[in-house]
């Protein structure tokens, strides 16, 4: 009898196959679950998924943040949605070639957040297949490249100046050697002060300019240091400059005080190249110094110049302002005697002192006019020299400003109907502004008696009218006189300055009521304008007056 001896390393099938499937089931039991929603959500990279109609189906809060939406907003959208312009083209190109082929790798595509900023973005995809293996979709992978974008073209920016700086060198280098002859002739010729050194700052050569400018011979020179021929002032300033050149081979534009034989110092522009042996290596330089001996004499005299200028500026000044106080001394004085002048030709007239006959009356009334109109002459010129100085006192308080208009024009009718020309208004009630009733009574004054003056007796009319205009108080004066012309608008509120002086305007002017208008209303905050449709069109003067706040 034969036994079946069985090895204890072998072991039955079946035993095998428990064996096997509890370590599958143990490997089951240890393998971690991975969460790939998870994944897809908190992966750093913009994640979206997409149909084959280019449909957002899904995306993760990444993309969302970093576009600028909501993920509600994003699912449905198109991904043409989330291009730039610049890029819609290569995205079409680029969806459509996946679509046929399923590839789509590193693409580089501009896209588009919601605040129309965009941003350089490296696009992958990951293709999504039904049971059939029919391309359905891709979930697409997006990194922000701007960064990299903009070092990748910055470098390639320094890589072609530094290609074209190198070209320029060479080319340089090339023409040096093949014209050397050449070169030294231009040397020796030139009228620029030249000079070669090696790296210590020897003098190796120069040219006969700048041997004779700084009074020595060439023999003299060559062996010398630079900074034998450098003026003390510029010692430090030369040193740094060749500390800079021998690390970087750059010599910098500067201004060099220069020194001669004698001592004389004088200023010169430094500018100049390396020179370089067969290996490139840099054994010296060549520079031309500029004499700017002249530029500075200018330069002085222009100071000199300016000097005198500012003196006559300050003397110009004392004179404006011993004519400012004469000026107002000498309206002072012409006003004080007119005032008893008007008393006395009102107390004549009132027959106080006995009967007049109507040539007397006549003739004191010319004389009260005309010392009304130099008191209104003399007190226009003392306003206007107040506003230039800048010491024209306003006493604002709250008045309703239709009282102060209807008071002034009923101050003004008798002389304005005396005339036949009718006046009119149209006033919004309730309209308040701080001001200083006087002076703004001062200004309607004047612009209805220059209202007066230039329209036609019998068919002239005057028109104001009162509103409020957003925070703002509106006055318009208008009449249907000669009007003004377009290219005067803007000057008739300087002083001094006529618009017409026609036959139709009854009356002279001086130029100064309308200027010492404006200087008042802006002296309130406010401004003062005239609009016209030119002549025989009539003119309105507008006025803007800061509202009171309620």
């Amino acid at each position: 009898m034969k036994l079946k001896i069985q090895s204890v390393k072998e072991k039955p099938k079946k035993m095998r196959m428990v064996s096997n499937r509890k370590k599958r089931d143990k490997i089951k039991i240890i393998e971690p679950k991975l969460d790939y929603k998870l994944l897809y959500e908190s992966s750093p990279i913009l994640q979206r998924t997409i149909n084959r109609q280019g449909t957002i189906i899904a995306c993760n809060d990444l993309y969302a943040e970093r576009f600028g939406y909501s993920k509600k907003q994003i699912i449905g959208k198109s991904i043409f949605d989330h291009i730039a312009k610049e890029s819609h083209d290569e995205m079409k190109k680029t969806f459509n070639t996946w679509k046929r082929t399923g590839l789509v790798h590193n693409r580089e595509i501009w896209f588009k957040r919601k605040d129309k900023t965009v941003f350089l973005g490296l696009l992958s995809a990951t293709n999504i297949y039904d049971s059939k293996k029919h391309l359905i979709g891709s979930n697409t992978a997006i990194r922000d490249i701007t960064i990299l974008h903009n070092a990748r073209k910055k470098i390639q920016e320094n890589e072609i100046r530094i290609r074209k700086q190198f070209a320029e060198l060479k080319k340089t280098n090339r023409l040096l050697l093949s014209t050397e002859q050449k070169y030294k002739n231009l040397y020796e010729k030139t009228p620029a002060l030249l000079r070669s050194i090696n790296v210590d700052g020897i003098i190796t050569d120069c040219n006969e300019t700048y041997a004779k400018s700084l009074g020595y011979s060439k023999k003299e020179i060559l062996g010398m240091s630079i900074f034998d021929h450098t003026a003390k002032k510029s010692i430090e300033d030369m040193k740094r400059d060749m500390s800079r050149w021998r690390k970087t081979d750059m010599i910098s534009q500067m201004e060099v005080w220069l020194k001669r034989k004698n001592g004389v110092i004088f200023p010169t522009l430094l500018s100049g190249t390396s020179l370089y042996d067969e290996n490139n290596k840099t054994i010296g330089r060549t520079v031309s110094l500029t004499d700017l001996t002249q530029i500075y004499l200018a330069k002085e005299k222009i100071e000199q110049r300016e000097m005198q200028i500012n003196e006559q500026l300050k003397n110009l000044k004392k004179l404006t302002k011993i004519k400012d106080e004469f000026l107002t001394m000498i309206t002072h004085e012409l006003k004080t005697p007119l005032v008893p002048i008007h008393s006395y030709v009102d107390i004549l007239l009132s027959e106080a002192l006995g009967p007049l006959n109507e040539a007397q009356k006549n003739r004191l009334e010319i004389m009260k006019s005309s010392s009304k109109s130099l008191l209104k002459l003399i007190s226009d010129i003392l306003d206007a020299q107040k506003i230039e100085l800048g010491q024209l006192t306003l006493k604002k308080e709250s008045y309703d400003i239709a009282g102060i208009i209807n008071d002034t024009v009923n101050k003004m009718k008798p002389i304005v109907e005396q005339n036949g020309i009718s006046i009119t208004t149209d006033l919004h009630e309730g309209i308040s502004c701080q001001c200083d009733k006087i002076r703004i009574e001062q200004v309607l004054s004047n612009l209805i008696a220059n209202s007066l003056d230039f329209c036609s007796k019998e068919s002239g009319k005057i028109h104001i009218k009162l509103h409020s205009q957003d925070s703002s108080v509106k006055i318009v004066v208008k009449d249907n006189g000669i009007g003004i012309a377009r290219s005067s608008l803007d000057k008739i509120f300087v002083k001094f300055y006529q618009a017409d002086t026609t036959t139709i305007r009854e009356h002279g002017g001086t130029g100064i009521g309308l200027s010492v208008c404006k200087g008042i209303i802006e002296g309130h905050g406010g401004k003062i304008w005239a609009e016209s449709e030119g002549r025989n069109k009539g003119t309105e003067i507008h006025i803007l007056l800061p509202m009171t706040k309620s």
